[in-house]
């Protein structure tokens, strides 16, 4: 994203959504300070004169630490594209699994590279990989981790079985099952590994 830098923009001037930024972006900002600059457009928002095009979250942060402050900013001058609406909406606003994963994709299918999306989303490096995991869950495991029925923690681990085998252990719990533990993913995991046949020398070892 091209545009013109503005040393000095103060936050008031830009409209940031509500939410909290992650605790390690603020802790990161706090030592280091802002180290990618935030994308911004100018608008008419009442007392507010930009928009955000990219980087909302590391926005929250600033305000965070000093609510009163001003920015270093690129102004894009140019009215941005469909492919700038699907960046600028679907960064998240809050530290979620299931928005952070749509923000991932959308990022991706822009063809963004790991370590950009990192910089984008105000990520460290073993986040983003997480979500490139947690983005080979099959539809109906996804929807799992959005309802809170899933734990990322499981979730992680289901994402590394195909998408037949993630539905098949959700289809083998019943249905009014209130949440999929992590055990229950990793025995799962397990008997897709090791079919029984292969497990058969478990049989074999004396119990102490």
């Amino acid at each position: 994203m091209k545009g013109t830098f503005i040393d000095d923009l103060p936050l008031s001037q830009i409209n940031i959504p509500e939410g909290k930024a992650p605790r390690n972006l603020v802790r990161s900002i706090q030592e280091q300070g802002l180290i990618e600059p935030p994308v911004v457009q100018q608008c008419d928002y009442g007392e507010t004169r930009y928009r955000i095009l990219a980087g909302i979250r590391r926005l929250q942060a600033v305000r965070e630490i000093r609510p009163e402050g001003s920015v270093v900013a690129i102004v894009r001058v140019h009215p941005y594209n469909g492919a700038d609406i699907t960046l600028a909406e679907n960064i998240v606003r809050s530290r979620n699994f299931v928005s952070e994963l749509h923000a991932f994709r959308d990022l991706r299918r822009l063809s963004m590279t790991e370590e950009d999306i990192q910089k984008q989303l105000g990520l460290y490096k073993k986040d983003v990989k997480k979500l490139a995991q947690l983005a080979q869950l099959s539809l109906a495991a996804e929807h799992a981790l959005a309802q809170g029925k899933l734990s990322p923690s499981a979730a992680l681990i289901l994402a590394k079985m195909p998408a037949a085998v993630q539905d098949e252990f959700l289809a083998s719990c019943p249905p009014e099952t209130s949440k999929y533990t992590l055990t229950s993913v990793k025995a799962w995991r397990m008997q897709h590994l090791l079919p029984s046949a292969q497990l058969s020398f478990l049989a074999d070892i004396p119990l102490q």
